[in-house]
């Protein structure tokens, strides 16, 4: 009898777990990733420095200030100058600086894996992307940007046959949009995700109860396109020596320290900061012809002369635009710095997080030298369910 009772338990068992395969594989699929992911949020952790928030959702409401700085010189000696049969010496130097950019946005994710999108809120019309997961040892996280801007400024110096010259171009009203494409992609792992979260710091997937820290392990990738390409920009590419788009990539490495501070209960201070070592570095110019200058009102400076520009503004249609050449320049080793610092307040089901980011590169391929800073503040106010 109890044979009979095994197998027909056995049996129902069976059909259980048949029931359960016939669901549509999407479903399967999903159950599967949140199996991993609830898993993988307490894997290995102390409870009594980390805790699971109960509510696994969580969508974030966030107010952002972001801005970048690009600076970028470039020099022609008098031997350069020579071999272009010129006499003199040429600078260049531009400095973009687009104002800070102010943009609203949500993020919505399930235990740190989630997906933001910010809208700008000023004449820009930027647009921001983010993708990010964090686990008890690791985080990685994808930013995408793109926004349109005119604030740019450029100076030309040096001499020639007529002795000394040094001509600023700060008039950028008259010239068209500069289009600015970047993405950072960053990842880290935690030498100390027993007690240490960047999670509670980062995305409030995670709290910490208790101060601790981590050495910490990390790679960025970074690239951005910075477009002036249009014929009313063609005395800014001039002056540039004939650049009218730059694509810049680089990847790097690095080792760094990250410290949560729990100084009351529900209060975290989060710092961060580490070296890293640009270990590929890939800077591609585009060159451009333009006549430009042939348009120029009497008095102006212009590369090949002073023209007359009509009273009207039908010779805009006239301006010619075009791509000649490209030249891709690989750089040395070089030091940058990544450093973060978060506040986070926390609520029952409620969050409030406050944190800033800044990025800095500084490039020098033969005789072109680029500085970027990119940084941002972000604040946002959070609710789990």
């Amino acid at each position: 009898m109890k044979r009979y009772i095994t197998i027909g338990l056995t049996l129902c068992y069976c059909i259980l777990l048949s029931a359960q395969d016939k669901k549509p594989w999407p479903l399967r699929v999903l159950h599967s990733i949140k199996t991993y992911i609830d898993s993988s949020a307490v894997r290995g952790i102390d409870p009594n420095y980390i805790q699971i928030p109960k509510k696994p959702w969580a969508v974030i409401l966030k107010y952002k200030t972001n801005d970048m700085d690009l600076h970028s010189t470039s020099t022609m000696d008098h031997e350069m100058m020579a071999e272009k049969g010129l006499y003199g010496e040429l600078n260049w130097e531009s400095a973009f600086k687009p104002r800070s950019e102010v943009s609203i946005g949500a993020w919505i994710g399930y235990r740190g894996y989630g997906l933001g999108y910010s809208y700008s809120l000023h004449r820009s019309e930027g647009r921001n992307f983010s993708i990010g997961a964090t686990g008890a040892n690791y985080g990685v996280n994808l930013r995408i940007r793109s926004f349109n801007t005119r604030d740019i400024e450029a100076h030309m110096w040096g001499y020639d046959e007529e002795g000394p010259f040094n001509e600023p171009f700060e008039e950028t009203e008259t010239w068209d949009d500069i289009k600015v494409k970047s993405a950072i992609f960053d990842g880290y792992y935690m030498f100390n995700g027993k007690r240490f979260s960047y999670a509670a710091a980062y995305d409030q997937s995670s709290i910490q109860v208790r101060s601790a820290g981590s050495f910490m392990l990390g790679l960025m990738w970074f690239q951005t396109s910075i477009d002036y390409a249009r014929p009313l920009n063609g005395l800014l590419i001039q002056i540039l020596g004939g650049v009218g788009r730059i694509k810049l990539h680089e990847g790097s490495i690095g080792v760094g320290y990250a410290y949560n501070w729990v100084p009351v209960k529900n209060l975290l201070i989060n710092i961060t900061a580490m070296p890293m070592l640009v270990v590929y570095n890939r800077t591609k110019a585009y060159f451009y012809e333009s006549n430009y200058d042939i348009f120029l009102d009497e008095g102006e400076i212009s590369p090949t002369g002073k023209k007359y520009v009509p009273d009207d503004d039908s010779w805009q249609d006239d301006i010619t635009l075009e791509e000649v050449s490209s030249d891709t320049k690989y750089g040395k080793l070089s030091l940058n710095i990544d450093a973060r610092a978060s506040i986070t307040y926390n609520f029952d089901r409620f969050f409030l997080n406050v944190y800033g980011q800044v990025n800095h590169w500084n490039n020098k391929i033969d005789n072109n030298r680029i500085k970027l800073t990119d940084w941002y503040v972000n604040a946002s106010l959070g609710f789990r369910f």
